[in-house]
């Protein structure tokens, strides 16, 4: 049967309204999906930034410190890089030396705080090796034959006592000689941040015992932190098994200041090391190098206030300060609001990072507590709780409905 024959110009109309046709088929079905993907796609969290903490109170914090022209010097917070003036090289350190020993025989001999630790027995060859560091002039704590001395009677004579016959006698009671204890120091500075330090000795007495600045205010920082001997500097025994001694660690007791060491040889000058108690921080300060006691003296007597002033703590952040902004990726920003204060010591001034860390989320009201301003220094870090001014809802019909490639690249994210 033969089709239907249509009127001349009708078979291409029909085929233009086929295309046109499934032209808005397709269309339909872009826009759906494209309508569908917006209206589903995802929200992003809200996102949160620190304004600027004022941490102008703080500018004279290291600045303020007044630490000695002559020698070499450190001071040192807990944590952070040391405060160092003088050279950089390695200088004698003399009795400062002692310290290192207190050091590697409390953690040779695991000595605990109140404890008194492994014990040794005094025979005629210690006494006669004191004898001989009495006669060169050398200071000692007197020791008799057929006394028993525990390892913490041993570190009180030797570091408050400044006792260089007892200081070899720990070295020997926790690792069997001198020279065994020398090998083991090697290591230990190694380990504990002080490679330009050299220790050939348990006394200090001889020249090649040698430091940097910044070593000793490492060394320093160590000490703080060593619990047995931190404890044992603020008790100051000056007794051991019946027999007194004097504290020849003292250094600027009058300021407040703990001594660790107060020392002298032709080759170092005066050498001190001691601590600045401020609040719960425990700052040590170093001196070597002073041509004398009166020098170095002097030098203590300026650098002890000017570090006690520059330990204060300074208010940076304070209840109701603008420390934030919470914002969207709609358009909306809320300033965050500190819930509580923080204070910063001076002397961390040129080390202060803040971040705001809030929990995720995509809408908050007004007066929420949505995470904590967090700022920190070489001492440590603070944690301050912040909480929305205003809200933030979800997002509109105007920010769903972006253009495809908006759409697409929220999914894509």
């Amino acid at each position: 049967m033969d089709r239907p024959a249509y009127p001349v110009g009708m078979e291409p109309a029909r085929r233009v309204w086929r295309t046109i046709s499934s032209l808005f088929a397709v269309a339909v079905v872009l826009v759906t999906v494209w309508a569908a993907g917006a209206l589903l796609s995802p929200i992003p969290p809200l996102t949160a930034e620190v304004v600027d903490i004022d941490t102008s109170a703080l500018e004279q914090g290291a600045t303020s410190i007044v630490l000695p022209e002559s020698g070499a010097s450190a001071v040192a917070l807990p944590t952070g890089d040391p405060v160092t003036a003088g050279g950089e090289e390695p200088v004698p350190i003399a009795g400062i030396t002692k310290l290192v020993l207190a050091l590697v025989a409390i953690e040779q001999t695991q000595l605990e705080p109140g404890r008194g630790g492994p014990t040794v027995t005094i025979d005629a060859a210690d006494v006669q090796r004191q004898r001989g560091l009495e006669a060169s002039g050398v200071r000692i704590v007197p020791v008799s034959n057929g006394q028993t001395w525990t390892t913490r009677d041993l570190l009180a004579a030797t570091v408050i006592g400044s006792g260089n016959n007892s200081a070899e006698l720990l070295a020997e009671a926790a690792f069997g000689s001198v020279e065994a204890y020398v090998e083991q120091a090697a290591t230990w500075l190694t380990a504990n941040g002080m490679p330009d330090t050299t220790i050939v000795d348990a006394t200090g007495l001889n020249r090649a015992n040698v430091a940097t600045a910044r070593d000793l205010g490492v060394l320093a920082q160590r000490i703080a932190a060593q619990p047995t001997l931190a404890g044992l500097l603020r008790e100051r025994p000056q007794s051991a098994v019946g027999q007194r001694f004097d504290d020849n660690a003292a250094v600027a007791a009058d300021l407040g200041a703990l001594g660790a060491a107060n020392s002298y040889t032709d080759a170092a000058g005066v050498c001190q090391l001691l601590f600045v108690p401020v609040g719960d921080v425990l700052a040590g300060a170093v001196v070597v190098g002073q041509p004398g006691y009166d020098a170095a003296n002097a030098a203590v007597a300026a650098l002890v206030p000017s570090l006690q002033e520059g330990l204060q703590p300074v208010p940076v952040v304070e209840v109701g300060d603008v420390v934030g902004e919470l914002r969207s990726d709609w358009g909306r920003a809320v300033d965050l609001i500190a819930l509580e204060s923080a204070t910063i010591l001076s002397l961390d001034a040129t080390e202060v990072e803040a971040r705001i860390e809030v929990a995720e989320r995509r809408s908050v009201l007004s007066g929420t507590s949505i995470g904590r301003l967090e700022i920190e220094t070489a001492s440590g870090t603070q944690s301050v709780r912040v909480e929305t001014a205003g809200a933030i809802g979800e997002p509109g019909i105007a920010w769903r409905f972006a253009d495809p490639l908006t759409v697409l690249d929220r999914w894509l994210d």
